[in-house]
Order: structure tokens, then C-alpha cells, then sequence
């Protein structure tokens, strides 16, 4: 029961950190989670958790995979507003109000 209640916190801690850092947007702190959730994962066959554990990490996982959809589809999102990343172009005006792309060559900025 030990090894049970051992592997069990191990999974939750994981997946709650991996909760908070979604919710936070923190994308880094979830480098390592994977590797940590997969090790841990691979010793449930011998832990012999019972069904109601196994319901509450099925509960957890299910959380997190809705919070990764919302983290992917805000970032898509975003993407898709930057034109797929790239940056928008300068737009400049000169002294007639005639709008041109970027700096105008041999121009300068401002007046003196």
C-alpha cells in the first residue's frame, strides 16, 4: 500500500505542477514534467492503486489535456493574428501624408 500511496503522490504532484504552470502560462516549468509523469506512469502496473485512484489520475490527465487544448488554441490564435509569425511591416508617412512601407531611403526621421 506504501508503494500505492507513493506512486499515486508522485503522479499528482506532477500533474498539479503541470496545472499550475498551464494556468500560469509558464511553458518552460513543463520541460521536464513529461519525463517525470512518463516514469512514474510506468510503475502504476506494480503500485496496485485501486479503481478510485485510477478514476482521480484519469480525472487529473483529462483536466490537464483540456488546459493544453486551451494553451494551444490561444496560441494558434495568436499566431494566426502575427499573419503565422511574422512581424508586421513599418508603415511610415511622409510630410504630404502619403503612406509608404518602412523607412524611406536617404530620408531622414525627424526635422531640426
Amino acid at each position: 500500500m506504501a508503494r500505492a500511496s507513493a506512486v499515486l503522490r508522485e503522479i499528482t504532484s506532477v500533474m498539479e505542477a503541470q496545472r499550475r504552470a498551464l494556468l500560469a502560462g509558464d511553458f518552460a516549468a513543463l520541460d521536464g514534467a513529461e519525463a517525470r509523469l512518463s516514469q512514474a506512469a510506468s510503475r502504476l502496473p506494480a503500485a496496485g492503486l485501486s479503481r478510485d485512484d485510477l478514476q482521480a489520475i484519469a480525472a487529473l490527465a483529462a483536466r490537464n489535456a483540456r488546459l493544453l487544448a486551451a494553451a494551444r488554441s490561444g496560441l494558434d490564435q495568436v499566431r494566426a493574428r502575427r499573419g503565422g509569425g511574422a512581424t508586421p511591416a513599418l508603415m511610415t508617412y511622409d510630410a504630404r501624408g502619403r503612406q509608404h512601407g518602412g523607412v524611406p531611403m536617404g530620408a531622414t526621421l525627424s526635422r531640426r
